[in-house]
């Protein structure tokens, strides 16, 4: 039920500590000035209810313990409204002689064999998220469209990495499919800028350099993905642009059974799959895909010095 307030997922986050934003970047509720999030009507955008966020975030040990480390939950009233992240998480080790942390989160120097070899206090960090719904509206509950709400929420991390969350509900009764909803993020791996060095001899598929990485999960909605080098979608070749000069490149998708060069107009679909929680390690059978975004050169290219730059659009077509 859409009118209820309560618990709507969880975001799992590794990497160095940092700030998460949560932004409200669609449908855009229109006739109200609030800037708060939105359930807006599938059918009019002038017909909205407004709802706020609890954020709590926790640890899971490398032992498999988890901890409340913050202790407080965080209220994100009006979009971009942050909560910090303190710590770090991932399972990534140091080198002997730097400070690490053992299974239990106890910081010293690693030795090679005492346990210290963890870069990060915590294997994984999640946000715990619930909506609270103020009961606020655009118009008295007799008066409201019945039918679809939809409400896009992006998470975005200080590195730029961004997770779209897509919530639906529907008011009284609807006609028709429900709006998909799921869960979508890109991540990029590489430096920015990155020497031109690092694209160098890489002409092949199975050579080409890593720059990003592609998530899609939903429990109900499956999908189709495409890549373009234009915000349309169309079969511009993919390139790097320094003011006047540029020079193309290649994309390939690497799910991890396969990798494939992108041709123009080709979609990759999601798959069934049993995923396991990195929280509770519950399982639950879901609609996945997930693959690294690499890039290579067609064949030895010599540009002009400069800073070069090239912007790789996800579509992604629910089905």
């Amino acid at each position: 039920m859409w009118k209820k307030s309560g618990f709507v997922g969880r975001v799992v986050y590794t990497g160095p500590a940092t700030t998460l934003s949560f932004t409200n970047t669609g449908p855009t509720a229109t006739g109200t000035g609030n800037n708060r999030f939105y359930f807006t009507s599938l059918s009019s955008t002038a017909h909205w209810s407004e709802f706020f966020l609890v954020l709590r975030a926790k640890g899971l040990r490398h032992s498999g313990d988890q901890h409340d480390f913050s202790g407080i939950n965080t209220v994100a009233e009006h979009p971009g409204e942050t909560i910090t992240i303190s710590y770090g998480a991932g399972s990534e080790e140091v080198a002997v002689g730097e400070e690490g942390y053992d299974n239990t989160g106890d910081k010293d120097t690693y030795d090679g064999s005492n346990g210290y070899k963890y870069r990060y206090p915590y294997r994984y960090i999640w946000v715990d998220v619930t909506l609270i719904r103020p009961r606020i509206t655009s118009h008295s509950w007799w008066n409201l469209n019945t039918g679809y709400y939809e409400s896009e929420i992006t998470v975005t991390a200080l590195s730029l990495t961004s997770h779209l969350l897509r919530l639906s509900g529907i008011y009284w009764t609807a006609s028709g499919n429900p709006p998909p909803f799921y869960s979508f993020g890109v991540t990029k791996t590489i430096a920015d800028p990155f020497p031109f060095s690092e694209l160098e001899g890489r002409t092949t598929p199975s050579q080409a350099l890593k720059v990003g990485v592609v998530e899609y999960t939903s429990s109900a909605t499956a999908a189709n993905i495409h890549f373009a080098a234009n915000a349309e979608g169309t079969s511009d070749p993919f390139s790097f642009h320094c003011e006047d000069s540029s020079f193309p490149y290649s994309l390939a998708f690497d799910s991890g059974e396969n990798i494939v060069e992108v041709t123009p107009g080709q979609t990759f679909a999601t798959e069934i799959e049993e995923i396991q929680s990195p929280i509770d390690s519950t399982t639950s059978n879901m609609h996945v895909l997930e693959g690294d975004l690499k890039v290579y050169l067609p064949d030895q290219v010599r540009p002009a010095s400069g800073e070069y730059s090239s912007t790789i659009y996800c579509f992604v077509t629910p089905q």
